[in-house]
């Protein structure tokens, strides 16, 4: 079974931009194998298009969304962690008559009192800390209740679309 056997791509697609809109988090979907089944409509932040889009950077992203997606499958609930260069992710499993089909999550915002790792970011994209700074100043900073709130909606629109 798929993603797709569930709803057409367009409704996940919906999903994922309603999210990206209403929390400004990188949204996306993930299929069994954690391929992008639907990316982020937008981005959280200046940071994260240019790891996602270096060489170097990807495995930022690819390693989180492994390791998060691996215990949310397993435990069947939504996990949060971060990212190696500190960036929240959260990441829920998608099952359908207790088949995993994949998971969708968001991430690229910091949780209050987390500190991303400037140094790791101007390495990997070749940057001065001058540049760094400014590339991560305006970075979306979440409440615990916040970040709850974005959880619980991702939780129920699945619910939605799965019982749909």
């Amino acid at each position: 079974m798929k993603l797709t056997d569930i709803a057409p791509k367009e409704t996940w697609q919906q999903m994922v931009k309603e999210i990206c809109e209403k929390f400004t988090v990188n949204c996306g979907v993930q299929n069994i194998d954690n391929v992008v089944f639907c990316p982020p409509v937008g981005w959280a932040n200046k940071a994260c298009p240019l790891i996602k889009g270096n060489e170097n950077g990807r495995l930022v992203c690819a390693s989180a969304q492994q390791n998060l997606s691996g215990k949310a499958k397993n435990s069947k609930k939504t996990f949060i962690g971060k990212c190696d260069v500190g960036f929240t992710k959260f990441v829920t499993p998608i099952f359908y008559n207790d088949e995993f089909l994949g998971t969708a999550g968001g991430c690229g915002v910091l949780l209050e009192g987390d500190k991303l790792d400037d140094f790791y970011i101007s390495k990997i994209l070749n940057l001065s800390e001058k540049e760094d700074k400014e590339l991560i100043r305006d970075v979306k900073i979440l409440s615990t209740y916040d970040l709850e709130k974005n959880v619980k909606y991702l939780e129920e629109a699945l619910l939605k679309i799965i019982s749909g």
